[in-house]
């Protein structure tokens, strides 16, 4: 790569790199208000326990399965979340895969920075 190429490559990746963690901290706003209702949260996910257990296939209704209880909450693996404390685990690992994401492009755009600096 030339310097100019590397001087672009670091520019646009430490902006994005940016612009990713701009957005992970407004929508931390939003997970902040979420958190308020975590009361309500854990009341639901006591529900959905209780509809869980209902929803065991048995041998009146073998084709019920967990998905398809109401009130059941799923994680991105397709696991019921059986308390509140899950679904925080939840949204921290969301938060923090798009922490890491912005932190890789700032990284990277830094880098770049470097090499057109030593190249110069």
């Amino acid at each position: 790569m030339t310097k100019h190429e590397c001087e672009l490559a670091a520019s646009i990746l430490g902006f994005v790199g940016g612009g990713i963690l701009s957005l992970d901290a407004l929508f931390a706003v939003r997970q902040a208000r979420s958190q308020r209702g975590r009361e309500a949260l854990q009341q639901s996910v006591e529900k959905a326990r209780v509809e869980l257990e209902k929803a065991k296939p048995s041998a009146e209704n073998p084709a019920r399965t967990a998905q398809s209880a109401p009130g059941v909450y799923m994680d991105d693996n397709h696991r019921v979340l059986t308390s509140a404390y899950a679904m925080q685990i939840l949204d921290a690992r969301r938060t923090a895969l798009t922490g890491r994401f912005g932190f890789g492009f700032m990284t990277l755009g830094f880098f770049f920075d470097l090499l057109s600096k030593l190249k110069g």
